[in-house]
C-alpha cells in the first residue's frame, strides 16, 4: 500500500514537521529555549554582582587601578551600558590619582587649578555629566556629590565643598550590611565639612556664630575620627580574611600597602590637633587616649605613633604632677571649667559609627604622668627604632634623614622623662639602640 493511501494527509503532516524544523532558521532564530534563556541571565546577573565586589573591594582597598580593570571588564560584558556607573568610578580613580601625587600642595593648603592639573579638569566633566543625568541610584549619586565636594576642597571653594557635604545623605553611608569603603567616604565627608568650615573667612560673623561654627566642624572632626578607624579595622579584618577564592589570587595586598591619602590622615588627626590648637589641653589629651585605646589595625600603626608622641608631649609640657587625671577616667572638672566646658567633646558629640576598642579589665593603668609619658615613648621609641631607614646610599638619604628626625625627638622627650626620675641607666639602653642608625649624628651620640 502506498504512502498516500494510508495517509492520505501524510504529505501535509510531513511539510509541517518540516516547517517547524525550518522556520527558526529562516526567522534566524538560534537563540536557546526559555529555560536556556534563564540560565544565561542567571549567569549574566552572577558575573555583574561579581565584578560589583570586586570593585568595593578594591575601592576600600584604595587599588585604584584594579578599579579601572574591572570597569573595562564592564564595559566590554555591556553591565552598567543605562547608567553612568563606570564614569563614577573612573572619576574616583582620576581624582584620587591626582590628590596623591599633590598630597605637599595639599598639606599646605595650595589649591589645585585647572591648567596645572588636566586630570582634575577630566574629573569635574565626568561628575558634571553625572549630576546633570540624574541616571544612578540615590546611593551612587551620593557618591558624585561626594567627590564634588572633594573638588571643591582641594581648589579651595570652601563654602562649595560644605555644600555638597550637606546634600549627602551620611546616613545611609552609616546604615548595616554596607560596604567597607562607605566608612571612608563617612569619614571623608566629616573631615572635607569640618575643614571646610574652618578655612571660611569670619570677617563678618559675629562672635556666636563663630563659636557655634567652631563647636560645629569639632563635631565634624570628631566623628570623622571614629569612621576612620572603624573603616581601618574593617579594612583588616578584609584583607585578613578574603570572602571568596576569586579574591585570595587577586587581592594580595595587606592593609599596610595602603596609601591613606589627605583625607584619611586629616580625618584620623584633626579632632585632637583642632583641641590643642584652641587651648583645650585637657580634651586634646582625653582624645588622644581614646584614640590610643581604639583595637589596633595594621593601617593605623604610623598614626599610632604619632599619637602617642603627640600625648607624649602634652604629658610632659602641659600637665603637672599635681594635676594629673588617670587615663580611663575623664578630664576634671576643674580642666574642663578653665577650657570653657561641662562635660568632654566625645559625650556631646556621640559618634556615628564607633570603632572597637580594647577592654579595660585587668590592664596596666599609669598613676603617674612621668609613668604614662615614658610608657607611651618605650612604645613609639621601639616602633620608630624598628622603622629606621640604615642604608647610606645616596637615594635613601631623605628617607634616612627623615626617620633619624622622628628617632631624634622620642629620644629627646624620652631624655626629659627618665631624667625626672633618674632612669639613666635604662636611657642608656635605649640610646644604645639608636645607634645602629645614628653613625656621625652627633646629637644622639653626645647624648648617650
Amino acid at each position: 500500500m502506498s504512502t498516500s493511501q494510508r495517509d492520505p494527509d501524510g504529505s501535509k503532516s510531513l511539510f509541517r514537521m518540516l516547517e517547524s524544523a525550518v522556520s527558526p532558521i529562516v526567522s534566524g532564530d538560534f537563540g536557546p529555549p526559555h529555560r536556556d534563556r534563564a540560565a544565561m541571565s542567571s549567569r549574566v546577573s552572577f558575573s555583574q554582582l561579581r565584578l560589583e565586589a570586586e570593585v568595593d573591594r578594591y575601592r576600600a582597598e584604595c587599588q585604584w587601578g584594579k578599579v579601572l580593570a574591572v570597569v573595562e571588564q564592564m564595559h566590554a560584558a555591556r553591565i552598567h551600558e543605562d547608567d553612568d556607573y563606570g564614569m563614577l568610578l573612573t572619576a574616583e580613580v582620576l581624582l584620587e590619582e591626582c590628590l596623591l601625587e599633590n598630597m605637599e600642595l595639599l598639606r599646605s593648603s595650595t589649591p589645585l587649578m585647572d591648567k596645572t592639573q588636566p586630570r582634575l579638569s577630566k574629573v569635574k566633566g565626568h561628575l558634571n555629566t553625572i549630576l546633570s543625568r540624574g541616571l544612578l541610584t540615590p546611593r551612587y549619586l551620593n557618591e558624585a556629590l561626594l567627590l564634588t565636594a572633594k573638588v571643591h576642597y582641594v581648589q579651595a571653594r570652601y563654602r562649595d565643598a560644605q555644600g555638597m557635604c550637606a546634600r549627602v545623605g551620611l546616613e545611609e553611608l552609616t546604615q548595616e550590611d554596607q560596604p567597607t569603603y562607605h566608612l571612608r567616604l563617612l569619614a571623608e565627608a566629616f573631615v572635607i565639612k569640618g575643614l571646610s568650615l574652618d578655612h571660611q573667612t569670619v570677617s563678618s560673623v559675629s562672635r556666636v556664630r563663630l563659636s557655634e561654627r567652631e563647636e560645629e566642624s569639632l563635631s565634624c572632626f570628631l566623628r570623622a575620627c571614629d569612621a576612620a578607624l572603624s573603616y581601618l579595622q574593617e579594612l583588616d579584618k578584609m584583607v585578613s580574611t578574603p570572602h571568596s577564592k576569586t579574591f585570595k589570587t587577586s587581592s594580595g595586598v595587606s592593609a599596610v600597602d595602603v596609601d591613606l591619602g589627605y583625607f584619611l590622615q586629616a580625618a584620623l588627626q584633626s579632632a585632637y590637633l583642632c583641641l590643642l590648637q584652641r587651648g583645650h589641653l585637657a580634651q586634646g589629651a582625653h582624645q588622644l587616649r581614646r584614640v590610643l585605646r581604639v583595637v589596633e589595625s595594621r593601617g593605623s600603626q604610623s598614626f599610632r605613633k604619632c599619637a602617642a608622641m603627640k600625648l607624649a608631649q602634652v604629658l610632659l609640657g602641659s600637665v603637672s604632677e599635681d594635676s594629673y587625671w588617670l587615663p580611663l577616667g575623664p578630664p576634671p572638672a576643674a580642666w574642663l571649667a578653665r577650657e570653657g566646658a561641662a562635660a568632654s567633646k566625645d559625650a556631646i558629640y556621640p559618634t556615628v559609627k564607633p570603632p572597637q576598642r580594647y577592654s579595660t579589665d585587668g590592664c596596666f593603668c599609669p598613676q603617674d604622668v612621668v609613668e604614662e609619658a615614658v610608657l607611651l615613648l618605650l612604645i613609639t621609641e621601639s616602633m620608630t627604632s624598628g622603622e629606621a631607614v640604615i642604608s647610606r646610599l645616596p637615594d635613601q638619604n631623605l628617607a634616612r634623614q627623615s626617620s633619624l628626625q622622628d628617632a631624634t625627638s622620642v629620644y629627646d622627650l624620652l631624655t626629659i622623662g627618665m631624667a625626672r626620675r633618674g632612669q639613666y641607666a635604662e636611657l642608656s639602653e635605649c640610646l644604645e639602640r639608636a645607634m645602629k642608625f645614628s653613625f656621625d649624628e652627633f646629637h644622639l651620640w653626645n647624648q648617650l
